[in-house]
């Protein structure tokens, strides 16, 4: 392990910490390079940077002091008030559910009596009988 300098094109020294690694594949040495910093011109020393160029990221804004108790307490009223009127509107949805869930098995039970119907249905014009309905035996 060592540390190399490099100067680019503006004159700024960059430090790096080069390692070298095995491979297999080519059956020869690679460097591999870490970042550490900058070198300061004059006194020498590393002063460590991120390595990432562009905007450093901003930081958090500060947490909002607390307020009066007065405001505390209307604040979290306000919050009580809006968590019960989802919790009311959940159990509503709910119970929405719930129907329409007993509304698809009812409907699910019809179509299977319709399904068997015309299944029947086919085999009888398959054999060529007569259909009788109950209104047509009222008539005759």
């Amino acid at each position: 392990m060592s540390i190399t300098k490099w100067k680019n094109q503006s004159g700024n020294v960059y430090a790096y910490e080069t390692t070298a690694r095995y491979d297999p594949v080519t059956r020869q040495s690679r460097p591999i390079k870490k970042y550490l910093g900058r070198v300061d011109p004059e006194t020498g020393e590393i002063i460590k940077t991120t390595g990432k160029r562009g905007r450093p990221p901003k930081e958090k804004p500060a947490e909002p002091e607390a307020g009066s108790p007065e405001e505390l307490f209307q604040s979290l009223k306000e919050t009580k008030q809006e968590l019960t009127l989802a919790q009311n509107r959940i159990t509503r949805l709910e119970s929405e559910i719930l129907q329409l869930r007993g509304e698809l098995a009812e409907s699910m039970k019809r179509e299977k009596k319709t399904a068997a119907f015309m299944r029947q249905l086919a085999q009888l014009v398959e054999q060529g009988q007569k259909l009788t309905t109950p209104e047509a035996t009222n008539e005759t």
